[in-house]
């Protein structure tokens, strides 16, 4: 019974298209260019990203490893001394901060820095 149903509903399906003017052919070009536009989307929308996180790294009056080493002279260690570190620009009430995270053997260090000034707006530690 469902070999039957399934083989109606392909029939009918094929019957539609038929009687729509349209082939396969013509199905396959219009998802083709579907595709296409969509990837066109995407990568108009990856790159606004990419403008945007520029401009947004422009308005910062430091750089990354500026708050990097603000975070790390306040925590009294060296570049050398620490392990997986990972900064972040990001807003905070409208203001540009860098989110500074880094581990020192079991500990992790948590840091907001002033993207503008480079000063500790927040500093933070805790056992893994």
């Amino acid at each position: 019974m469902k070999k039957i149903i399934a083989f109606t509903l392909c029939l009918v399906f094929a019957l539609s298209l038929t009687a729509c003017g349209r082939t396969m052919e013509g199905v396959k070009d219009d998802t083709q260019s579907i595709v296409s536009d969509t990837e066109s989307i995407v990568s108009d929308a990856s790159s606004a990203i990419k403008d945007n996180d520029k401009k947004t790294n422009l308005m910062a009056g430091i750089t990354a490893n500026d708050a990097l080493e603000s975070a790390l002279k306040h925590a009294g260690f060296q570049k050398s001394q620490v392990n997986d570190i990972d900064i972040d620009l990001d807003r905070d009430n409208g203001k540009l901060i860098y989110e500074v995270d880094f581990n020192i053997g079991d500990t992790e260090y948590d840091y907001d820095i002033d993207a503008d000034t480079g000063a500790v707006i927040s500093a933070d530690k805790s056992k893994d």
